[in-house]
């Protein structure tokens, strides 16, 4: 219950985030079939979303969440932009721009004892680098004084690769930059979606027709309406029918998961699925502004409530 909260929670955070980044896209690699955007800094002028995040922030502890506190970042203020992206091998990596100091970060971790214990300042690929003791997915490189990276040591040695020009970069790939042509960067929050070979069963989604999607993308607004689009393209014409009743019976499943999200509920009513009966189907959603910002007051008292549970 409580971890099917925080995921829902966490969703709807970040689809109220923004915007498109130039700045980080290059270091995304040309096999990554996943890709997700948005603009942290969005956060600081909602405060419903800040108050839902802060929450979060001080009643879950992890290692990254207490590295965070001990350097003093507060991501609502240092955090710009993040993108996260999955490659060819479902190797996952988080992409932050911002105004924290590499310098400042790596020498408190060789001053604190407390920090020390769990990370130490290394090189990866001949970027200056953090290792992560308790977490090999937790480590993370310094790009330059603003940007980092977070993965596994594999996948943090291929960005590196690719910040220095010795690797292709997703802006290579012919399908996704096709697919870009469709996205709406300018929306608050953007994604992209190459699927793979049995990408279905890898991603673990048993509904019956999604895989005949090819290509994806979803975005999300929020200005006087929120809105939110998820968009799935099919190679022929034949497969559209089994292809929308999947979008229709996916959004039922996803109805179904949060039904222990009364606001979530609410919420999904005026989900509907529709299609152009040539190639592509979508899951849409608009709602006043107004009641989506209701909704996230209401999840954080919820995520207040909640925090007691924390051992």
């Amino acid at each position: 219950m409580k971890a099917r909260f925080l995921l829902v929670a966490v969703l709807f955070v970040f689809s109220t985030i923004a915007a498109y980044s130039s700045v980080l896209l290059p270091l995304v690699p040309s096999d990554a079939y996943l890709i997700v955007n948005f603009d942290f800094a969005a956060i600081v002028a909602q405060p419903e979303i800040k108050a839902l995040v802060d929450t979060q922030i001080q009643t879950n502890s992890n290692e990254l969440v207490d590295f965070y506190k001990r350097a003093g970042i507060e991501p609502a203020r240092d955090i710009r932009n993040v993108m996260l992206f999955l490659d060819s091998n479902e190797r996952p990596c988080i992409l932050v721009n911002g105004t924290f100091s590499a310098k400042k970060i790596s020498e408190l971790i060789q001053t604190d004892k407390d920090l020390s214990a769990g990370f130490e300042i290394t090189t990866i690929d001949g970027l200056q680098a953090v290792k992560n003791k308790l977490n090999a997915s937790g480590n993370m490189i310094f790009i330059n004084e603003t940007t980092m990276a977070f993965g596994t040591e594999e996948v943090l040695k291929q960005v590196s690769q690719l910040s220095s020009g010795k690797a292709k970069n997703i802006t290579a790939n012919k399908a996704f930059a096709h697919l870009m042509e469709r996205v709406d960067t300018d929306s608050r929050l953007w994604g992209a979606v190459v699927t793979t070979p049995n990408w279905q069963s890898r991603v673990e989604i048993p509904v019956a027709g999604l895989q005949n999607m090819k290509t994806a993308f979803f975005s999300v607004d929020y200005d006087k309406e929120f809105t939110m689009d998820f968009t799935g393209l099919v190679e022929k014409k034949t497969e559209l029918p089994e292809f929308a009743d999947a979008m229709l019976n996916l959004l039922d499943a996803f109805r179904g998961w949060t039904a222990s999200v009364p606001e979530m509920t609410e919420l999904l009513k005026s989900a509907k699925v529709e299609d152009n009966q040539e190639n592509m189907a979508r899951i849409f959603i608009a709602v006043p502004a107004e009641q989506f910002k209701t909704t996230m007051a209401k999840l954080s008292e919820s995520a207040n409530k909640k925090a007691p549970e924390k051992k």
